[in-house]
């Protein structure tokens, strides 16, 4: 196996678990992807591609951004998280075997798993954050295990997907089957023990376009798809204090907006209704890159306690981008997505591959996943995953 292979293998492993390890697998693969060459070979692939060269636009809107606006303090930060996005052209363009692909499905499926395991058993109260053992680990009590609820959610539900497409592509070992069966069910019971929300939306509509798909025609096993899911989600709010907690918490929040109560979902409210009167403002070009901490704390001292230090983003990411850089971004960054949904469709099994950057676009609705650390690692090796594994 060559250096590139295992390198992949690595950094899926990685990225459910170590941040540091993850970039240091991001900047090894950067390092081979130069050192290799073959640079007008790889340029025109990735212009052959309107999916990947629309990725490659948005970086070249935001330096754009830079050109106007008044308030930039947070380009840097936002060319941070937004240079990891260039690892999709990298890995489009390394020409990996089918082997090293499957090889690292199984090395993020273990971590996936060890996480899910540890997140578990601290869930349940039978083992403490991990920090209470080591300084090694983060101290953040928002982490089941490795990263925050809010990131690990979203890698359990899209793990669950790659299990859906090993196990409906016929592997026909035994012992393998029941392993992706014990994963899959160990994935939801981490999931639905957790606090966040988004994953769990992910993983039902996840489940719901499967099963739609895989059982049009079958409509016996379409109608107990559905009831299990029923099921799943019945049992998980009468079982898990969690889930419980987030569903009534949610319900008595929506019934209870108002500018002097303090809670999440009120935060959301706000951030979401000052961003879009601030962009009915500059519609066109935004505000300019990094500037939506600066601008959105202009509007009131609300709106400036809203922040608190604390939030660096409308937790919208399309809303986040048309603040930014304006309808030309945001049309930039769903073409991304379109070209991507019509280049998997031209694929075999093209709808079932699809239903990646479906859920990905709507759970971008309650957050800025596309330009977050973990999350845009998972987006784009799992965007090279299902453009390129055969599943087979």
């Amino acid at each position: 196996m060559k250096l590139k292979g295992i390198v992949l293998i690595t950094l899926a492993f990685f990225a459910p678990i170590s941040i540091f390890l993850t970039d240091l697998g991001v900047f090894s693969l950067a390092a081979i992807w130069l050192f290799e060459g073959r640079f007008s070979d790889k340029w025109k692939k990735i212009t052959a591609s309107p999916w990947i060269s629309s990725l490659l636009l948005l970086m070249f809107v935001y330096i754009l951004g830079l050109l106007w606006g008044t308030n930039h303090n947070n380009a840097a930060w936002l060319f941070q998280k937004s240079a990891l996005l260039l690892l999709l052209p990298i890995l489009y363009t390394l020409d990996f075997t089918q082997k090293e692909v499957r090889f690292s499905l199984f090395a993020f499926l273990s971590a996936t798993s060890l996480s899910a395991i540890l997140a578990l058993m601290i869930n349940m109260g039978w083992i403490k954050h991990l920090f209470k053992y080591s300084s090694f680990f983060t101290k953040n009590w928002n982490n089941p295990a490795f990263m925050t609820y809010t990131d690990h959610n979203v890698y359990l539900a899209f793990a669950i997907l790659v299990s859906f497409f090993l196990l409906y592509n016929g592997y026909k070992n035994k012992k393998l089957r029941i392993i992706l069966i014990s994963i899959t069910i160990l994935h939801i019971l981490s999931l639905y023990t957790e606090n966040g929300r988004s994953g769990q939306v992910a993983f039902i509509l996840l489940f719901l376009s499967f099963s739609l798909l895989a059982f049009w025609n079958k409509k016996r096993f379409l109608f107990l798809s559905i009831l299990v899911l029923l099921v799943i989600n019945f049992s998980a709010y009468f079982l898990s204090s969690n889930f419980n907690s987030r569903i009534n918490s949610a319900q008595t929040q929506v019934s209870d907006l108002d500018v002097h109560k303090a809670n999440n979902l009120n935060t959301r409210y706000y951030l979401l209704n000052y961003s879009l009167d601030k962009i009915k403002e500059k519609p066109i070009l935004g505000y300019g890159t990094g500037s939506f901490v600066e601008e959105f704390s202009s509007i009131s001292e609300h709106a400036n306690r809203i922040l608190a230090d604390e939030h660096k983003t409308p937790h919208n990411n399309y809303l986040f981008i048309w603040f930014e850089i304006g309808l030309i971004g945001l049309l930039v960054f769903l073409s991304i997505f379109f070209f991507q949904l019509k280049a998997y469709k031209s694929l075999n099994q093209g709808y079932f591959r699809m239903i990646f950057p479906f859920v990905f676009l709507v759970i971008m609705l309650s957050d800025s996943y596309f330009q977050n650390h973990n999350t845009a690692v998972l987006y784009c090796y799992l965007s090279f995953v299902f453009s390129f594994y055969s599943f087979k």
